[in-house]
């Protein structure tokens, strides 16, 4: 049985793709729904290859994916396992060195470790370029977590902070008499 007389023997459930449309925004998985749509409609697999701008090979696996699995096979995400390029060697030397070092130590004029400085330090270490939203992922898999930073505000000296109360208080003083 070809393709399409899969796609046709499938009962097509328009409430159920009404509410799957509805609920995912991602114009990905819209564009996966509106294909499958359009084929129950009866237009040809050219027609909303031209209509939607996809891909031949796109439209055929959202056609295999939705008579394997339904409407909700469109929407799940689809994983594909990436070859690593960052050993566990590697890994296990760069959660070290995150834990223990900072970028200073590789002439990066930095106290905290951001993403692209740590994409910076592996490239420059292990000459292995990673993107901005895989060193996430790496981060995860070595047990460690992606924080906003924040300033670290040191204490100040106590001597200069009586100063600048003592100034602050005169200040006042002097501007009250004067506004009196």
């Amino acid at each position: 049985m070809n393709r399409i007389e899969q796609l046709n023997g499938k009962k097509f459930e328009e409430q159920e793709w009404q509410k799957l449309f509805n609920k995912h925004q991602q114009e990905y998985i819209r564009t996966r729904l509106e294909a499958i749509k359009h084929l129950q409609d009866g237009k040809t697999r050219q027609e909303v290859m031209n209509h939607l701008g996809c891909a031949r090979q796109s439209l055929i696996t959202w056609i295999d994916r939705y008579c394997q699995e339904g409407l909700k096979g469109l929407v799940t995400a689809t994983k594909t396992k990436r070859v690593q390029r960052l050993g566990e060697g590697e890994k296990e030397e760069l959660k070290k060195m995150l834990l223990e070092q900072k970028p200073t130590e590789y002439s990066i004029d930095r106290q905290i470790w951001t993403g692209k400085i740590i994409i910076e330090v592996i490239h420059a270490r292990w000459g292995i370029e990673i993107k901005d939203s895989r060193i996430y992922d790496i981060l995860k898999e070595i047990g460690l977590s992606h924080q906003k930073a924040h300033r670290d505000y040191e204490n100040s000296d106590a001597q200069v902070q009586k100063e600048f109360v003592d100034t602050v208080k005169k200040n006042c003083k002097n501007w009250s008499l004067e506004s009196g």
